[in-house]
């Protein structure tokens, strides 16, 4: 028997000026997104980085640590009955936090938001391990919500959650098992969630299908509860709530920009212009088909089977985690020595590795500089300006550095030379709109506080 609940179609209640909607599938549920490091600052043992170089290395560290946890999505899918994912790659990686709350009295979360991942998971009471001493939410006891349900080993979500299979009592249990060793393991279940909208208002959706997990791994000693998972298996919050999700990201450099914003539901925002996707019910990640690289009015040099998916360590990924963009070695050859062209003989290098850097301020120093643009199938296009494409290493009275924010995925072996990852410093100023059952992706540049959810009539 599956697990379920009896829900009402529709409910209003008016609470401290602020409107409950709880529904079977809201149309529309938008979220803040919230900046990780306006979050990792409330931890006093955090190290700052001192020189360019230890930035320079900080930034890398993190953005290879996601590539790594990429690696592994996409390696489960040649068939390794082995499959293992390092979280902890992923909770010290990825850039955007979702706050809601679980059961019912709620109980609040702070979640990783994660494309390349299709199950939400939290930790849960009782734990073996739970990072409890550095949350700031209390761990979810299941216990004490009276809409928390166990699903069955013959629920239809059973099969698609991580290692799913049945344990006593004719639980259905998932086990995600860490590269570190420790792994999560919890059991599968289903809760209504309660979000808070960026007008205020408070939205309950429908029972939701999530990893409740009991043992969680050392690993996970962080403010973190969880992560959100929005790929495209059935377990993935987004095709549960529809088909239909979109996320917005302004400046990245203001940890502070509060506009930020994850939509989920029939009546995200989809805007610009269409591209189509890849994607498998079987698998979590979502393919695009990128078709060149221009450099203001130069096109670039490279041969459009570059970007082709011909095997699951080829094509091109939108992540969601990754701050830098990872692109095809032959590609990034030919961005590199355009890019070089253009600014060595204007500007001072910073040498460090085989990084692409120089001493200045991006906001003076790249007055002017060309439009780079990645030209996708049917028209669609992400143009980055400077901002988008250069990372800045400033701190007041010691130095003025910035870098180029793409590398080669080679780095990460030659196996996937041929696979690339456009990283958020990519994706700033615009909203991604996601439409599964039509399988296309919208770009559209904009601010963010241009969308309806923070009109002053709202």
């Amino acid at each position: 028997m599956e697990c379920s609940f009896q829900t009402s179609l529709l409910l209003f209640i008016t609470v401290s000026y602020f409107v409950v909607t709880e529904s079977i599938k809201p149309n529309r549920m938008a979220m803040k997104l919230i900046h990780r490091e306006s979050v990792a600052r409330l931890n006093p043992n955090a190290r700052v980085p001192i020189t360019p170089e230890d930035h320079i290395k900080h930034l890398t560290d993190i953005s290879s640590a996601r590539f790594k946890y990429l690696q592994n999505s996409i390696d489960k899918e040649l068939g390794s009955s082995n499959f293992q994912v390092d979280v902890e790659q992923a909770i010290k990686t990825s850039l955007f936090l979702v706050n809601f709350s679980v059961g019912q009295p709620p109980v609040p979360q702070l979640t990783i938001m994660d494309t390349g991942s299709s199950l939400l998971w939290i930790q849960c009471q009782p734990c073996k391990h739970c990072s409890s001493d550095h949350m700031i939410h209390p761990v979810f006891n299941p216990a004490l919500s009276s809409t928390f349900v166990e699903c069955s080993c013959d629920d239809r979500f059973c099969r698609y959650a991580p290692n799913g299979h049945c344990g006593s009592s004719n639980k259905c249990v998932y086990e995600q098992v860490y590269i570190s060793g420790t792994g999560s393991k919890g059991v599968l279940a289903k809760e209504r969630l309660t979000f808070t909208t960026p007008n205020g208002n408070t939205v309950v959706t429908q029972p939701i299908a999530f990893g409740c997990g009991y043992e969680n791994g050392e690993q996970l000693e962080s403010h973190f509860t969880g992560i959100l998972g929005l790929g495209a298996k059935p377990t993935s919050l987004a095709v549960q709530l529809g088909s239909k999700f979109s996320y917005c990201i302004g400046d990245l450099a203001n940890k502070n920009y509060g506009y930020n914003q994850l939509v989920l539901g029939e009546d995200a925002d989809i805007l610009g212009d269409p591209t189509p996707i890849e994607f498998e019910t079987e698998n979590s990640i979502y393919y695009m088909n990128l078709e060149g690289i221009s450099v203001g009015d130069t096109q670039l040099n490279i041969e459009p089977v570059v970007f082709k998916r011909r095997g699951p360590r080829t094509g091109v990924i939108l992540d969601s985690g990754t701050l830098y963009t990872w692109l095809a070695d032959i590609a990034y050859r030919e961005l590199y020595n355009e890019i070089k062209s253009i600014l060595d003989p204007k500007l001072e290098r910073f040498w460090f590795r085989d990084f692409l850097c120089y001493h200045g301020r991006v906001s003076e120093e790249l007055i002017g500089f060309p439009v780079v643009t990645f030209h996708f199938a049917g028209g669609a296009e992400l143009a980055m300006e400077a901002t988008s494409m250069f990372y800045p290493l400033s701190e007041p009275n010691t130095f003025n550095v910035f870098c180029m924010s793409v590398k080669p995925t080679k780095e990460h072996g030659g196996e996937y030379k041929e696979f690339t990852a456009i990283g958020l410093m990519a994706q700033q100023y615009y909203n991604i709109g996601y439409d599964l059952k039509e399988k296309n992706i919208y770009l559209q540049r904009i601010d963010c506080v241009q969308l309806d959810d923070y009109s002053p009539s709202k």
